[in-house]
């Protein structure tokens, strides 16, 4: 029974951990969020964790929905439905995000997943984003997340007799040297990609449209074109090539491709020509980077596929080249680490290890 406890605890922490990394990467919330302002007080206050059933698409009038408005995502309840989709509202907020924000109602391709509620209450953790967000940067984010899958692993492992092995008599737990190579493998590539995606940046520009255009500073005239600097910098201590790329209304960049050395930096211009509607607008230029691990003409063919495609190539490249290295040593089956142990679970002894006083 304790076994099966186990492997359902470690099942869903997988899930969430991998489900949450997925979502890190393609930006979009998977499995679990955090709200980033107010308008759904008190139901969800800002700062609170919430989880997300991102398979349930269809929502019904007053279910908690996570979709995706002009490029941000947005947690609101369903106030109504019509033909051409979703009116969306948060509840501490007077009007329907079509009505105050003129977003046109929500359709099934913007939707990220359903709020889970239990008896109507949506199930929140007061107050914990708020703790992610001021003090655990991204880079932190991954490291934990691959210490969870590892302790995962380790813990499915110890169950078996794939890589560890038990002396009944000795009561020694013998752990093979392939075991800490796999280990070590995933946490590498964790870390390689936690290096990429830790560095990917959404520069916003922001500007308003108006008849008063130059009288102040971020005012344009409709359909002028002007020029906004962004400086982009590699604070990691080796090389990374630089992808830059943003929609409509940027008509020109100065730079797309480039690679900077370790604390290098480069200022890139961007032109953009404002629309005809007077209005305030919010431009996005988003900067991807990665490991220059691959040729540059097949990292750019790949980045024009999708930005993570190259992500995906660099670790298949990394694992390969970490399947032949441990091919090559030949060296698998020796015990590398022998561990005293009693005949209960790994698990049950780290929890005596870390809550005993």
């Amino acid at each position: 029974m304790n076994r099966i406890i186990e492997y359902f605890f470690f099942s869903v922490v997988s899930i969430i951990v991998m489900g949450s990394l997925a979502g890190a990467l393609v930006d979009r919330p998977v499995f679990i969020s955090y709200a980033y302002s107010g308008s759904m007080t008190p139901t969800i206050s800002k700062g609170d964790v919430f989880f997300i059933d991102p398979f349930s698409r269809n929502p019904r009038i007053g279910d908690i929905i996570v979709f995706n408005a002009d490029g941000k995502w947005t947690v609101h309840r369903v106030v109504a439905i019509v033909d051409d989709g979703y009116i969306t509202k948060g509840d501490n907020n007077v009007a329907t995000d079509q009505q105050s924000k003129k977003i046109p109602p929500i359709k099934h391709s913007q939707i990220g997943g359903k709020v889970i509620t239990f008896r109507g209450k949506p199930i929140v953790i007061r107050g914990a984003g708020n703790y992610l967000q001021n003090n655990l940067s991204n880079q932190t984010k991954m490291i934990l997340a691959g210490i969870l899958i590892i302790l995962g692993t380790i813990a499915f492992t110890s169950e078996g007799n794939h890589g560890i092995r038990r002396k009944k008599k000795s009561k020694v737990m013998v752990i093979k040297f392939k075991t800490l190579y796999i280990l070590a493998s995933i946490f590498l590539l964790i870390m390689v990609a936690s290096s990429m995606f830790v560095s990917w940046q959404i520069f916003p520009i922001e500007y308003t449209v108006t008849s008063a255009g130059g009288l102040r500073e971020g005012w344009h005239l409709p359909g002028s074109v002007f020029t906004q600097n962004i400086t982009v910098r590699n604070m990691n201590f080796y090389p990374m090539v630089y992808y830059i790329s943003a929609k409509k209304p940027v008509i020109e960049i100065s730079q797309y491709n480039f690679q900077l050395n370790r604390r290098e930096k480069r200022n890139i211009v961007i032109t953009i020509k404002s629309p005809e509607k007077t209005s305030v607008y919010s431009t996005k230029v988003t900067v991807n980077s990665y490991l220059p691990l691959l040729p540059r003409a097949v990292n750019t063919k790949l980045y024009k596929i999708h930005p993570i495609a190259p992500v995906l190539a660099i670790l298949l490249e990394i694992s390969l080249f970490l399947a032949s290295l441990y091919k090559v040593s030949g060296i698998g089956n020796e015990d590398i680490i022998k561990i005293r142990t009693r005949r209960s679970s790994l698990l049950k002894q780290l929890k005596q290890e870390v809550f005993r006083t």
